[in-house]
């Protein structure tokens, strides 16, 4: 069978015919396909194939010549054993926060009761999950704090919850605003607490601030050791 014998078909865009699989004209130079719709020449294709490409790597950097990064932190998940204090703190941003301080609020502690934490390096809290573990050192004497355990085993025994108790984290975020997070201290974690620092207490000699076996200090706050944040937190277990 020779060519003009063929099968033909009518060019889309002039109309005259050419062979029936043909996917451009012999004529027009018209596509036939879908490309027929992108009136857009190889190399204009090839030029915007290349932009595309461009935007994709330079996108993320103009993204952070614009963008402001910012931390947004939580803490969660606090843990007692004795006197170590653990807490989860996840930074939910792309900007480091900074731990600032913790303090007690409790009838039971000395209003002096430090909670220090155990490596200073963790006091910046990058963007992800991070584990702070605190030292609490209450100022009460092995006597002190053998009797409050005492005292919380009975409220224990009886269900009852300590009254006034709980642990306040002050935590600077990177636009510079500070909010304070609480966590209330039950029963049970200050019998742990108070018999763990009485058997610490009962190998010191003698008074020791940095232990904190020194006295009682005062149970009494003349004023609140955190400053005035820009916002308050309050967190469950």
């Amino acid at each position: 069978m020779s060519s003009d014998s063929a099968p033909q078909k009518p060019c889309i865009q002039c109309g005259l015919p050419i062979p029936e699989p043909a996917q451009l004209c012999t004529h027009c130079q018209s596509h036939q396909d879908w490309r027929r719709w992108f009136p857009v020449s190889s190399t204009v294709l090839a030029l915007l194939t290349a932009l595309i490409s461009v935007v994709s790597v330079a996108g993320p950097a103009l993204y952070q010549l614009v963008h402001n990064p910012r931390s947004k932190t939580v803490l969660m998940t606090p843990s007692i054993d004795g006197t170590t204090l653990r807490v989860v703190a996840v930074n939910e941003g792309d900007a480091p926060a900074a731990f600032i301080l913790a303090a007690t609020r409790s009838d039971y502690l000395a209003g002096a009761t430090k909670i220090r934490l155990r490596n200073d390096a963790d006091a910046i809290i990058p963007p992800g999950s991070k584990l702070l573990t605190f030292d609490i050192i209450p100022l009460l004497t092995k006597e002190e704090s053998y009797r409050n355990s005492l005292e919380m085993l009975q409220l224990v025994v009886q269900k009852k919850e300590a009254t006034d108790t709980a642990i306040a984290f002050e935590i600077a975020e990177s636009d510079g605003k500070r909010f304070v997070a609480s966590f209330p201290l039950s029963a049970e974690d200050l019998f742990f607490l108070m018999r763990a620092n009485s058997d610490r207490c009962s190998g010191i000699q003698s008074p020791d601030f940095t232990n904190g076996c020194i006295g009682p200090g005062t149970l009494e706050r003349d004023a609140d050791p955190l400053p005035r944040a820009t916002e308050y937190r309050n967190a469950g277990r």
